[in-house]
């Protein structure tokens, strides 16, 4: 923002201040402020310092509300931006930030309207930066021939939560033409996220589950544009087309049904496989071969837009029955000429669940058995894959009986247990409740190893109060379980205290003593009594059985 806000000569010209005035010292962000601004007296970093500022007192994220609306007979554009921050522990009102936004107007054509601001004698740069300083503020673009599409924060120029109402038609609009390419790829993002909440909402309001939405043409039809496009960087088309995770789409629902998230996102990886595999085709044929490895973007661009591609024709595959593309697959993984060419067919066949996969695993085992950062990629590729039937959890099992599993090492826990807990939340978030169980049984096993990687892995369940049933209750009797235990470290026993956001001195036992059906207080209660109790195994799978 800084640099936005007194360009990038300027923003050398301040580091260069700050240098020669604290080298070797202790120094805090205002001192760096303030070293920007006093090399830049004339910009508007040195006259809104003091507001500026806020972003370092004030928490929490603004949230930027624009509204554009069009006048024909005026021939202008009026675009009002109004910010808010939602109030927070100690700021129960926050006053207005300092919010640079950089903004640009696209026409029919996808092509950039010159801006000119109403006031102004000729218009300015096509991309243009505002700065935002009161809780609301209106800007009217003049000369403007017919209805534009704002795409706004350019470049990511402020740390804020953009809310436009985009229809369809302007962002398919924006992915097509957009300049500039973080909101290009926004673009492409909200068109998939809002699909995906589209199918969610359908199945929770009585759809048959197993319909998951089916994607219409012209989002595959953009998709297909992106993917042929010869103008786009491979790089960016593979960010374009990877879907949103699972995890995002579910911070966009009140209520979260990991079964349904997964579903969905399984369902749109699967048609956006089959309904462009001609097109998958091309792009591997185009960018499988980069000759003698570099390290370049450019290489690195084309190898995984090949490994995407890989992914999705493996994908196709498995659907209509075809043997080619995992043979190939499976022959791309023996003779590739780098790592990570053969890492992405080796999760092309890990990720699409085809039988070959079975086949490479334990020859790249065997390859890079001495490179342990390499292995820990091996775990974490096995523990992350798409669940299918619930298979993921007695692989995870499975793997840590392997001889180069260590719970000891802290790396190799987290590539397993970690990736699993909160890496693959359709795997963990199971309706028998068995990942909860594995949860509890492992943050309090690696607690009495490791209290920091406990404490990590004990946030795997740090929104379950948003889960919808029966994950809730479950979720909420495994902290309890955790929390039951009565030597558990510091770092997490703060943890599993604030899952629920209580106060630090709650005693967690008690207020999220679990209200247990009788169909399953035959084998365990939770009551302070038997607290002991419930810290250890219990002696058939029923006592833990939600």
């Amino acid at each position: 923002m800084m640099q936005t806000l007194v360009g990038r000569d300027g923003f050398a010209k301040g580091l260069t201040l700050y240098f020669e005035r604290h080298d070797g010292q202790a120094v805090t962000c205002d001192d760096f402020a303030q070293a920007i601004a006093d090399a830049n007296p004339g910009s508007n970093l040195a006259h809104l310092l003091p507001q500026f500022k806020r972003w370092y007192s004030q928490a929490g994220t603004p949230r930027v509300q624009a509204q554009g609306v069009y006048d024909a007979a005026a021939r202008s554009y009026t675009l009002t931006l109004a910010q808010s921050c939602a109030p927070t522990s100690g700021q129960p009102t926050k006053e207005p930030f300092v919010i640079p936004v950089s903004l640009g107007l696209l026409g029919a054509d996808g092509k950039d309207l010159p801006l000119q601001l109403s006031g102004e004698t000729h218009a300015a740069a096509e991309t243009r930066t505002v700065v935002l300083t009161q809780a609301s503020e209106t800007f009217t673009f003049v000369n403007i021939d017919a209805e534009p599409v704002p795409s706004i924060l350019r470049g990511f120029t402020a740390p804020v939560v953009l809310e436009f109402d985009y229809t369809d038609a302007q962002l398919l609009h924006l992915l097509a033409h957009d300049s500039d390419p973080f909101n290009r790829w926004e673009a492409g993002q909200r068109l998939a996220v809002n699909r995906a909440l589209n199918a969610i909402k359908s199945i929770a309001g009585g759809a048959d589950a197993s319909w998951a939405g089916e994607l219409d043409d012209a989002y595959i039809s953009a998709m297909r544009q992106v993917l042929q496009s010869p103008a786009l960087d491979s790089a960016f088309k593979e960010l374009v087309l990877t879907l949103p995770s699972e995890t995002y789409l579910a911070e966009q629902l009140d209520v979260v049904d990991p079964q349904r998230i997964h579903a969905v996102r399984e369902s749109m990886r699967q048609q956006l496989a089959t309904a462009l595999q001609p097109d998958w085709e091309a792009a591997y044929e185009a960018n499988h071969d980069t000759g003698a490895y570099t390290p370049n973007a450019v290489s690195s661009g084309r190898r995984a837009l090949a490994g995407m591609a890989l992914t999705h024709l493996c994908l196709a595959a498995q659907a209509n029955g075809d043997a080619v593309w995992p043979g190939k697959t499976l022959q791309r993984f023996k003779d590739a000429g780098n790592m990570t060419d053969r890492f992405n067919a080796l999760t092309a066949l890990v990720s699409s669940g085809h039988a070959l996969a079975a086949q490479a695993l334990p020859k790249f085992h065997a390859m890079f058995k001495d490179e342990a950062l390499v292995i820990d990629k091996w775990f974490g590729l096995q523990a992350g894959a798409p669940d299918r039937g619930g298979n993921i959890l007695p692989a995870v099992k499975q793997l840590m009986k392997h001889n180069d599993f260590s719970l000891r090492n802290p790396n190799r826990a987290r590539s397993v247990i970690s990736t699993y807990c909160q890496g693959n939340p359709a795997a963990f978030h199971r309706a028998d409740a068995a990942g909860y169980v594995f949860w509890s049984e492992r943050v309090m096993e690696l607690d009495a190893i490791n209290p920091q990687v406990a404490a990590r892995l004990a946030r795997a369940l740090d929104r379950w109060s948003k889960l919808a049933e029966p994950y809730r209750s479950a979720a909420r009797e495994a902290i309890a379980r955790v929390a039951a235990k009565t030597d558990l470290s510091k770092d997490t026993l703060e943890v599993v205290t604030r899952a629920d956001r209580l106060n630090a001195s709650t005693n967690l036992t008690t207020r999220l003593k679990p209200p247990m059906s009788q169909k399953y207080l035959s084998h365990a209660t939770w009551s302070s009594s038997n607290a002991a109790r419930a810290t250890s195994r219990p002696s058939c799978a029923c006592c833990l059985k939600w």
